[in-house]
């Protein structure tokens, strides 16, 4: 049998490409070029030299148009407008899966194959998508937007073991990368330094304008909208409060401050909500940052949408983030946050 490893030069799919040539499958790698720069050129230089100690076909596809797009584009617009992007989200819903089952396709490959932490189960024409079994490297809530066509024909060697393991087998294979650093970055970006990229990128200008109470009076100054994000409380420069960021009025200039009482919400409301397999309403748990722990809630049906009620309130929860499902350890789906309130 024949599979496709996306390859991102990393430990943990140069180790999954390892462990499917083990498994007796013809191994293809496939990396992406998503965009120019000395960091992307290194990472694919280093899928090349795992490939080639491997001795498995090796090839670059080039996805720098719809990564902009579909990523970078919507990254920048979302600051601009005032809500809080997730591209890791994007980038596997509109890219990373794609391109690889498109790859997958044109090899005429049986199975697609990534480094990700988290399990898939198969029951005839049913997926289930499962936390990994280290759910401190859990990468489920970023994958809740993949197509489940293509998850039919996606393994995921390493969601069932901890990541020193994954490291350990790395050495008994003797790849070069086994005790390469993680980066915890979004990739496209230097140093975490997201308002350099936008401003470096973007033709509009953003100026200095009025940090506001929730009553409209103003109470200081601030950098640039694009500077602050929803439950932000340290450089605002303001005396007295604390204060924490409630709101990002991007159309008027002004961010918008309150006491802490102000950004806890526990009503949520989606849109592009997508199920894994079929609609869930009902009671489950969310994550709302990747990070998080799950709280528990409820899914509810409205007129125009989804909304989410949760069991405990949660603080400085954005427009832009996303709000995803799980039924234990079972991925259900997620969805965008349009708007929260506290209904409590």
């Amino acid at each position: 049998m024949k599979c496709v490893v996306g390859m991102s030069g990393g430990v943990d799919s140069s180790t999954s490409s390892a462990l499917m040539k083990e498994r007796g499958f013809e191994v293809i790698g496939c990396t992406f070029k998503m965009f120019e720069s000395e960091k992307s050129r290194a990472a694919i230089d280093n899928a090349r030299k795992v490939a080639d100690f491997l001795k498995i076909e090796h090839e670059v596809v080039d996805c720098v148009h719809d990564f902009k797009k579909y990523v970078m584009d919507y990254f920048i617009e979302s600051y601009e407008n005032g809500v809080t992007p997730n591209p890791c989200v994007m980038c596997n819903k509109f890219i990373k899966f794609k391109y690889i089952d498109d790859f997958r396709r044109k090899h005429g490959a049986d199975i697609l194959v990534t480094g990700h932490y988290v399990q898939l189960r198969k029951k005839g024409d049913r997926v289930e998508l499962f936390q990994a079994e280290e759910l401190r490297k859990d990468q489920s809530y970023f994958l809740y937007g993949v197509d489940r066509e293509i998850l039919k024909v996606a393994e995921f060697p390493l969601g069932g073991h901890p990541k020193s393991r994954t490291r350990e087998l790395a050495r008994q294979f003797g790849i070069h990368v086994a005790d390469q650093s993680e980066s915890q970055d979004i990739c496209f970006l230097m140093n975490n330094d997201y308002v350099s990229f936008i401003k470096e990128r973007s033709d509009k200008s953003y100026a200095n304008g009025n940090i506001v109470d929730t009553s409209g009076n103003v109470v200081g100054k601030h950098s640039g909208t694009i500077n602050y994000t929803i439950g932000q409380r340290k450089g605002l420069g303001l005396s007295g409060g604390p204060f924490f960021v409630c709101g990002i009025d991007s159309t008027n200039n002004r961010v918008v401050v309150s006491d802490k009482d102000a950004v806890k919400v526990d009503t949520l409301f989606l849109k592009n909500v997508k199920f894994i397999n079929e609609e869930y309403i009902g009671e489950c748990e969310v994550k709302i940052r990747s990070i998080n722990q799950k709280n528990a809630a409820e899914i509810m049906k409205t007129s125009d949408g989804y909304c989410v009620k949760l069991r405990k309130p949660e603080y400085g929860v954005a427009p832009g983030q996303h709000c995803v499902f799980y039924d234990g350890n079972v991925l259900l789906g997620g969805g965008v946050l349009i708007k929260s309130i506290s209904e409590s």
